[in-house]
């Protein structure tokens, strides 16, 4: 109980407080505070809207915007969505300091939490660039010797897959996206690590679970606030043994390749390097950095995640379009059965027909509604005036260039050879042709982001073409492809990605061979 000093201290303070304070209490002031209290409700509901509906949040700003920047919010940072050349321009010209791609990276992957403490600097090309050339110079100079071993990994995955998923009446009605995940897991894995780990089940089963559950955890961590995440992060690695499992396997081998490579360097053994990613990285690691087996092995887990799940949604939603568009059927068919199979399997090139049909089904169908991204390490101002905070991205709004009738003729419709030479279509097929020309799935092109922009582009697009295509020929050899439960929807949205729901089902026909 209060005694009567403490009641009369109470009421002075009271009644000074409604006396300094009079001016809140008028209606006047309430309506204020109520409109204020409502617009930060909505500010902060339409944030984390962005969770559910941000592809579509992206097209409508760019929709509304005419062109000029545009933002979108985020429940854990903000966007500022540029399509213009002058602001790429001033992109590519940032400082190092300014505008930074692994700053976004770490923010889409919080790797001090999902990889083992390992978390690299923001700043652009500050731990080096060698995994670019590693990707996107030695890796697609290999492909040429590694294609056929490639292929007959489509092949066993496939077939191992259907078997797996047979009914019991033997109708073979796969989940598309789990499939391709499995497919490409295996795929990469040899292209990755060589047969030595590619050809350990354990080892493809757990590196296949520790994608998944960088994906789910890093989801989690990026929307909790900074305080909470320093509480639940640390328990992610502590209670996930799959992360040290991974780590392990991978740093052994990199441990022991680096030893062969110095006993090489210094004459004591003579024998041919192997030719896989661990061996690229290992080559081309920045020697000033002294980058030891750890940081290697950071590396190469880093890029791996980067390939397996967009490749995967890629190719699921090529087969859905296969499967609907199945007019262009009989010329794909005709060409992965023709001479030009075997020239693209001597070169790495050709097959012009389903190169466009892949590129078509990306540019109706991209996985990611944004590309470019850049996260501001300072307040950073575009010579227009548009402003990114610190923290927030600068990105490109890609689904949405990519489906503008101003660049992409007839741009809400499938033409699967818009993008091929004009004389390689049989002169039945009604075709929209590009106005620039014909171009390639892996080509960089003014209106085409889907590789980035900003002279950071993804180094590791020859091989998604390659890999894309031999699964999709081996399809199209194999299989009579029927999509079941055609009216469902067949994605889901997540931030600003558009992935391939789990659930929805090809059916896979066996092709009846033609006795001779």
């Amino acid at each position: 109980m209060l005694g009567e000093n403490e009641i009369y201290v109470v009421g002075i303070t009271l009644a000074l407080v409604l006396y300094l304070y009079r001016d809140a209490f008028r209606p006047a002031t309430f309506r204020s505070l109520g409109r204020q209290a409502i617009r930060h409700v909505q500010r902060k509901a339409n944030a984390w809207r962005f969770l559910f509906e941000g592809a579509d949040m992206i097209t409508e700003g760019y929709k509304r915007a005419n062109g000029k920047p545009f933002s979108v919010p985020g429940p854990d940072h903000g966007h500022t969505f540029i399509s213009s050349n002058e602001h790429f321009g001033e992109i590519r010209k940032a400082a190092r300091d300014e505008l930074s791609m692994f700053g976004a990276t770490k923010q889409m992957f919080q790797p001090a939490y999902t990889m083992l403490g390992h978390n690299w600097l923001d700043e652009r090309g500050a731990e080096g660039i060698g995994y670019v050339r590693a990707v996107g110079t030695l890796f697609p100079r290999q492909l040429l010797h590694i294609m056929p071993e490639m292929q007959n990994i489509v092949q066993k995955c496939v077939d191992g897959f259907a078997l797996a998923h047979q009914s019991r009446y033997g109708t073979l009605d796969l989940p598309a996206y789990e499939l391709n995940k499995k497919v490409l897991c295996k795929l990469n894995g040899y292209c990755f690590f060589g047969n030595e780990l590619a050809e350990n089940e354990s080892f493809i089963k757990k590196i296949f679970e520790y994608n998944e559950l960088v994906i789910q955890a890093a989801e989690i961590l990026r929307v909790m606030p900074e305080f909470l995440k320093k509480l639940v992060g640390p328990y992610i690695g502590r209670h996930t043994s799959v992360q040290d499992t991974v780590f392990n396997m991978i740093n052994n081998v990199v441990m022991r390749r680096m030893e062969e490579r110095r006993l090489t360097q210094n004459g004591e053994i003579s024998s041919p390097p192997p030719n896989d990613m661990i061996q690229w990285i290992i080559e081309t690691a920045p020697g000033h950095l002294n980058w030891g087996p750890r940081r290697i092995t950071y590396e190469i887990i880093a890029i791996w995640f980067g390939s397996v799940h967009a490749l995967s949604a890629t190719v699921t939603y090529v087969l859905f379009d296969l499967c609907e568009n199945s007019g262009y059927i009989e010329p794909l068919r005709n060409e992965v059965e023709s001479s030009e199979f075997d020239n693209f399997m001597r070169t790495t090139k050709g097959l012009p027909l389903l190169d466009s049909f892949i590129k078509e089904s990306s540019r109706l169908s991209p996985i990611e509604s944004m590309s470019g991204r850049r996260q501001a390490l300072k307040d950073f101002a575009f010579a227009d005036g548009t402003r990114v905070k610190k923290g927030d991205w600068a990105c490109v709004p890609a689904k949405a260039i990519l489906q503008d009738e101003r660049y992409f003729p007839s741009a809400t419709n499938f033409q699967g050879f818009r993008f091929a030479p004009p004389e390689k279509v049989a002169s039945k097929i009604q075709t929209v042709y590009q106005p620039e020309g014909p171009s390639r799935y892996s080509d960089l092109s003014e209106n085409y982001h889907a590789w980035g922009i900003g002279g950071i582009v993804c180094p590791g697009r020859f091989y998604s073409a390659i890999a894309t295509k031999l699964i999709v020929a081996h399809v199209l050899k194999n299989f009579d492809c029927e999509l079941l439960h055609q009216y469902k929807r067949k994605s889901t949205i997540w931030r600003s990605y558009v992935l391939p729901r789990e659930d929805v089902l090809i059916r896979f026909s066996p092709r009846k061979k033609e006795c001779a």
